[in-house]
Formats: C-alpha cells, structure tokens, sequence
C-alpha cells in the first residue's frame, strides 16, 4: 500500500471564530465548510466523543495544493506540544519567513523559534509558532526543492499547503517496523539532528539531537518521524493534532486497521473509502481510497 497525498489535517481548537480570523487574516486561509460531526463521522475518525462538536474546514489560498485544515472546537487550555508522542507539528510551505515573523507581533501566532536555516547546506529556511490553540506550526520555505527528498511544489502565496506531518515517537524502531508492514513508500534510516524548538519544549539541552526519519508520499509530502529524548505516554486528544488524512493506491493490503472494515466516509471534505490505522504512538491515520 502506497501513501499518495495528504487530505487533511484536524486539529483541536479553543475558539471557531478566532481561528478562522487568524488563519484567515495571517495565513490566507480560507473557510470552506462549517457544521457538526456526526455520529458517522465521529466514529470514522476513532474519535466518539467528537459527536457533536461544531467544525471548520479551511483550504490553503488558490493555487496551492487543497490539504484542508480541520479544526473542532474543545482544545484543552492546557495543552502544549511536543509533550506527548504523536502527531505534534504541522508543516507548512512559505515564500519568506523573515516577512511572515514581521507580521507575526500582536498577531495570535507566537513565534516560538525565529527564522534560521535548519541544516549546513541552507537549503531549508523556516520558523516555527503555534496558534490560537498552542497548535505548533512550521513555517519552511525550501530553496531548492527540486533537490529535496520531497521535492515538493514551491509556494505561489505567502503561506502554501501541508506538506510535512510530524509525529514524536518514544521508539523509532517501533515505528520502522511498523511502517515497513504496512507502507511501500520510501522510508530514509535515522539520522541525529538538532531541533531547538523540541529541545526547549522538553528541558532538554540545546545540543541535543534527536535521531529522525522522513517518509515520502508518491507526490509532494512526507511524515517526518522524531524520536523523543526521554520517554512519553501516547498522544491524548486534549489539543493540537488529532488526525491526519491521507490517500493511498488500495486498501486492500491494510493488516493493521482498527476495525478491519473500510467504509465511505461521511465527514465533509473526505471523499471515497476510509480507513483507520494506528501508529504505535496512538496517532491516527485515516487512509482513503476511491
């Protein structure tokens, strides 16, 4: 089974109105669908006790690859990323992030790790915020992308799609393991990188490095995999990220999935035969099919 590309992403948010505002204001976002989870669509997302809470879907600006971010109000106060194993950043294409941390003051965005390149090469510049709901967001501009693992689409607005999910995991050989049963997709070995806005979240130095691995999609997108320093419980849907979407060539070979039974989706914005599997972190993956 391949992973093609990314659908969607759900998120936890405190208040509807306040993110579509400041997605909308500071991102170029778009609100395109608005209502109640149903029962159904609860249900397809592992998620029960989403029944019955209000949504917001929003598409990245025209011209950029559709990865809808979700948003379903009930985000804990509490919540913080990078605490917890699973889902914890969202990635997202930018033109310049020396402009975006300029309009980033008073905005409901709070800058959390200046613009900086990410390796020796300079290839890949970026930031990082979290939103209204402590949501965590990078902001990557790639300069050359074509020479990239991904080599994903270079982003005509400002900001452009999600194209990198980013899951934390307490054992990254657990999570190999896992991926190789049940993706064909190219899967790199671990590699030891520093990533500063992790090590800070965590108390942990500033040198130390975090062995990660990337996934890649048959298109332009990715997982990235990262291996915590010290042990965590599995993630917990108080915040952040509850759910990433993706689809896949077949389900046919899927040996992992949750309840053994692919269904057509009933939530808006899905469209085709949904399917749920489970990393070993307890992230949800939703994978669907024509």
């Amino acid at each position: 089974m391949i992973l093609q590309s990314l659908l969607m992403v759900t998120l936890l948010a405190a208040d509807l109105d306040i993110t579509a505002a400041a997605y909308g204001d500071y991102l170029g976002y778009e609100v395109v669908q608005t209502g109640i989870i149903t029962e159904t669509c609860a249900g397809q997302m592992g998620n029960p006790s989403m029944m019955g809470r209000g949504y917001i879907n929003m598409s990245p600006p025209k011209g950029e690859l559709n990865v809808v971010l979700r948003f379903i109000e009930g985000s804990s106060a509490s919540y913080e990323p990078m605490q917890t194993a699973g889902w914890n950043a969202v990635e997202l294409l930018a033109q310049d992030p020396d402009v975006l941390r300029s309009q980033m003051d008073g905005s409901p965005f709070k800058v959390i790790g200046v613009p900086a390149y990410l390796t020796a090469a300079k290839k890949i510049y970026a930031m990082q915020v979290q939103g209204p709901s402590g949501e965590l967001l990078y902001l990557t501009h790639m300069l050359d992308p074509q020479s990239s693992l991904l080599k994903p689409e270079a982003s005509k607005a400002p900001i452009g799609n999600t194209f990198i999910m980013v899951l934390g995991s307490s054992d990254l050989s657990e999570t190999r393991l896992f991926v190789e049963g049940v993706f064909g997709n190219t899967l790199t070995d671990p590699l030891p990188f520093k990533i500063d806005v992790l090590a800070k979240a965590r108390g942990e130095t500033q040198d130390t490095l975090y062995p990660i691995m990337m996934m890649k999609f048959s298109g332009p997108f990715g997982f990235e995999f990262d291996q915590y320093g010290k042990g965590v419980d599995k993630q917990q849907s108080t915040g952040g990220i509850i759910l990433v979407s993706a689809s896949v060539d077949s389900l046919n070979s899927t040996i992992t999935s949750l309840d053994g039974t692919p269904a057509t989706s009933s939530c808006p914005g899905i469209q085709g035969q949904s399917e749920l599997v489970s990393f070993p972190s307890g992230a949800l993956l939703e994978l669907v099919a024509p």
